[in-house]
């Protein structure tokens, strides 16, 4: 399939199989470990994903940037609802096993105005030794000067599902003191680094030490930095929003030491209550997520 697509071709990034494509409209990158975009550059509006400069290429390690996917759990196993992680051996890592998995390619159609992208992967044996679920998860990408993603799963189990997920997104600025994220004013949010409490967000989030927020309800976020204004637009209940700091940054693997002044995430997701139920045979609403720019 590649082969047919002139300016599109599959690559090998150090261990991992990526698909490198340069348009008309943008140029990116996506691993099929993962089925991770890692970069996106809109040759209109500028680079809409963060990448470590540290990042590595590795089989079984998620990339450190780019929009990494979390299922069927997001974070460590024990924060989950009882419903999500009954079903998880209680010594799995944090986000769960799609972002380390090869997913396959199953369409790509390309035009002048955008190209669009399928991947999927199904419950195989390393997936049912983790989760006990028959499952086939489907990754849309429709690529232009924006990036719009679906994310969608059929449960082929004849028991129900219930998951938690996230889109990761890292997203750069030029300079973190001097970002604006608007969008989440006079909502409620739960604070992962000060006891799981739940608070009230007034005006604008100012990053000015290590954020790990989880906000609750429908948002439409805007990141305003000197140079560029990036949006997020999600259908999710949930949102995180996250910043290392300083002495974080200095403990996470391939993340520079100043990596937190040059990023953020905001992470579209279904976690905590608002995780994901889906009886047997039948599919989830889509985790829908566009990013834009301007």
């Amino acid at each position: 399939m590649l082969n047919n697509a002139a300016f599109c071709r599959e690559v090998l990034v150090d261990e991992l199989a990526c698909i490198e494509i340069h348009h008309p409209k943008f140029n990116a990158q996506l691993c099929l470990q993962g089925a991770q975009l890692t970069q996106f550059k809109s040759l209109k509006l500028g680079e809409l994903l963060w990448l470590s400069p540290e990042a590595q290429f590795k089989k079984g390690q998620s990339v450190r940037g780019g929009i990494p996917i979390c299922w069927p759990w997001f974070g460590g196993v024990a924060f989950n609802p009882q419903i999500v992680k009954k079903h998880i051996p209680e010594n799995k890592g944090a986000h769960g096993f799609a972002r380390t998995q090869n997913w396959q390619l199953s369409y790509l159609n390309e035009s002048a105005h955008e190209m669009r992208l399928g991947l999927t992967l199904t419950h195989n044996k390393q997936t049912l030794a983790i989760w006990p679920f028959e499952f086939e998860l489907t990754y849309h990408l429709i690529l232009s000067h924006h990036i719009s993603i679906k994310l969608e799963c059929k449960n082929l189990s004849t028991q129900e599902m219930n998951f938690s997920q996230a889109l990761h997104t890292y997203l750069p600025t030029q300079d973190i003191n001097h970002t604006i994220i608007q969008g989440a004013h006079s909502s409620q949010y739960v604070d992962a680094l000060d006891g799981w409490q739940l608070k009230d967000q007034n005006g604008s989030i100012r990053i000015q030490e290590e954020v790990d927020r989880i906000y609750l309800g429908p948002k439409f976020y805007r990141v305003i930095n000197e140079t560029q204004h990036i949006t997020i637009n999600s259908n999710s209940q949930s949102s995180i929003v996250w910043n290392p700091w300083i002495n974080k940054s200095q403990r996470l693997s391939h993340f520079p030491a100043n990596g937190y002044q040059s990023m953020l995430c905001i992470e579209s997701a279904n976690v905590l209550d608002d995780c994901v139920s889906v009886p047997a045979g039948e599919t989830s609403q889509a985790l829908m997520l566009e990013i834009n720019g301007s």
